[in-house]
């Protein structure tokens, strides 16, 4: 399984990513700029969180236009894995691969510290290495993260099946019914605000998000359509 993780300008978790996934879990990635056109020959593709193009006019809403959009609208439809952490998160919302938005926390500020989670669906290409309705813990670090959709949109997500990440115990932005995370219908698209990439070695004291990315190594070869 080869995997891309595109860099856009203002990316500050690509290698983050990259090393959660060439070096603890030692599988085949590559850094691909944003400017790219064709990702033909990658079998999924991250989008990485930070501050692409400076977060001007809004999170993600210029980087929805990269050239190498375009590429990966077409490995959604394809049914080849697509997953987007925090500013990726933003940036799949906003191309349309997955409903709602995200807005200013409720706060007003910045949030950075680590937050509990419960995994509300492990039946998705992204988290079979989870028990349903387990407890987990993942930094977030985030200004505009609180998940918003009108409610027909959001009974259509529970109803589907696609909230995969919940916040548990506390809700640090506002995010409607405290989504953490969701994927699209058919499931092989996943956005989620929390930075699994930084959770994945005991030195840093959490491993919680390790199994987010053995799970898509394990899982990730899927039948996809030309």
């Amino acid at each position: 399984m080869k995997i891309a993780v595109i860099v856009f300008p203002g990316s500050n978790c690509d290698i983050d990513i990259y090393e959660a996934l060439a070096t603890v879990c030692q599988a085949n990635v590559d850094y691909v700029s944003s400017k790219q056109t064709d990702l033909t020959g990658y079998d999924a593709v991250m989008l990485p969180g930070g501050f692409s193009y400076g977060d001007y006019l809004r999170a993600g809403a210029i980087a929805r236009f990269a050239p190498v959009m375009g590429a990966v609208v077409k490995m959604a439809q394809q049914g080849r894995p697509v997953f987007g952490t925090c500013n990726g998160f933003q940036i799949l919302t906003e191309a349309g691969l997955l409903p709602g938005a995200l807005k200013r926390n409720d706060c007003q500020q910045f949030i950075c510290k680590t937050v509990p989670l419960e995994v509300v669906n492990n039946q998705t290409l992204f988290t079979s290495q989870y028990e349903e309705h387990e407890r987990i813990a993942l930094p977030i670090a985030h200004a505009d993260g609180s998940y918003y959709a009108d409610q027909a949109t959001l009974d259509d997500l529970e109803d589907h099946h696609q909230v995969v990440f919940r916040y548990a115990a506390e809700n640090p932005n506002g995010s409607l019914r405290n989504i953490a995370g969701i994927t699209n219908r058919r499931g092989n698209v996943l956005g989620m605000m929390p930075h699994p990439e930084r959770a994945v070695e005991a030195l840093l004291g959490n491993t919680d998000g390790l199994r987010l990315f053995k799970s898509l190594l394990e899982n990730g070869r899927v039948k996809v359509e030309d």
